[in-house]
């Protein structure tokens, strides 16, 4: 039995791949513990998944602002004390880093104390923490397409997002009533993430009673801390009753995404792999302040697949009008699903794992052969 130590604290994007893999290990008999970070967005995730190990790390993201740059070294020097300490007596065979402010500490660690070192992008543009880890990782995973010059090609391998066991498509005719929504009415789902969620929780609010007054149920993840629980009921311009729901956080994406006719949505990689798992037309409205403007380089890779239609953030304006003209286009709707169908190619998880297996065993072949050669 192998032992695995994966760091994926920081976000929900850097979190369900890392349960998605623990999942995947734990099932083929090996035994996982994962890093997340002490933010709120990990502590709700996490609590949904009783039968993983998880831990937390000192850690911050960096920032230019004297004060904030200050505890960032300060949260970074006892990350790393965090990360010698946890590694030295976990003994992992490998460590897996997700990205994110909680990766550069245990890389940095696990290459000086000899540790394999993999590490896994999602993203369209590579991030600062794993262009730094490349450098010296024993396997780089990377989307299709997506090059980084600092890393060797006998490391490299294109592979894609890995989705949480729970995340499934559910067929809508069973999906629906499970979230007491109708099966005739039209459903819209908005998803701003744990970062950009306040600008399409605002566009809700301003434009749910045109919304409703078409028979379009709605149903908002606003974001932790960002309202309360509600459902409202108003009438359509026929007289139906229509549902507007409000909720801060759901642990049931797949059926979630499963019921949608059309969702709206951020475009980090975890939330269009998640789309693409459940067939979920959606209308991407990248977060403008992501690094390196990650999110529009993703939204406008699966556009061009055809699986979405891509709203700009400073075009939000027209975001209410494209929904009506795709909303009720069934379709087009039926196209995107085909299209995102085809997309949904390989159980990543799985793929990653039986990889993560391979380096290990050679690693553990490799170390016995000198053995068995030293004097």
């Amino acid at each position: 039995m192998a032992k695995y130590l994966i760091i994926c604290g920081g976000t929900g994007g850097h979190l369900a791949p890392g349960i998605a893999l623990a999942q995947k290990l734990q099932t083929r008999g090996n035994q996982c513990e994962l890093v997340v970070s002490c933010k709120e967005v990990d502590n709700r995730l996490c609590a949904k998944y009783q039968t993983l190990k998880f831990r937390k790390s000192p850690g911050m993201a960096f920032s230019a602002h004297p004060l904030k740059c200050a505890r960032f070294l300060w949260q970074t020097f006892a990350a790393l004390v965090f990360a010698f300490k946890l590694i030295r007596d976990y003994k992992p065979d490998a460590v897996i880093a997700f990205g994110g402010f909680t990766s550069p500490p245990f890389g940095i660690v696990a290459r000086l104390m000899g540790c394999t070192l993999i590490v896994h992008e999602a993203n369209r543009v590579p991030g600062k923490a794993i262009r730094c880890l490349s450098r010296f990782a024993d396997r780089v995973y990377l989307p299709e397409g997506v090059r980084l010059h600092t890393v060797r090609p006998r490391v490299l391998r294109h592979f894609g997002f890995p989705v949480r066991a729970d995340v499934k498509h559910v067929p809508k005719e069973e999906a629906k009533p499970r979230i007491n929504v109708p099966l005739h009415s039209k459903l819209l789902v908005i998803f701003g993430g744990s970062q950009g969620a306040q600008p399409l929780n605002d566009w809700v609010n301003q434009t749910v009673r045109m919304l409703v007054a078409d028979g379009i149920c709605v149903y908002c993840i606003t974001g932790p801390g960002k309202g309360a629980e509600s459902t409202l009921t108003f009438e359509s311009d026929d007289g139906q009753p229509v549902q507007v729901h409000y909720k801060p956080f759901t642990d049931n994406v797949g059926l979630l995404l499963s019921s949608a006719d059309l969702v709206i949505s951020r475009a980090g990689a975890g939330s269009i792999a998640e789309l693409i798992t459940c067939l979920a037309p959606s209308i991407l409205v990248p977060f403008p302040h992501a690094t390196d403007n990650h999110q529009e380089l993703n939204a406008r890779h699966l556009e061009r697949q055809g699986g979405c239609m891509v709203v700009l953030q400073k075009d939000i304006g027209n975001l209410y009008r494209e929904v009506l003209d795709l909303i009720f286009n069934d379709w087009l709707l039926s196209r995107m699903r085909e299209n995102l169908r085809g997309l949904n190619r390989a159980d990543w998880a799985y793929e990653i794992a039986l990889d993560i297996e391979r380096i290990v065993r050679r690693k553990e072949q490799f170390a016995d052969e000198r053995r068995a050669l030293a004097p």
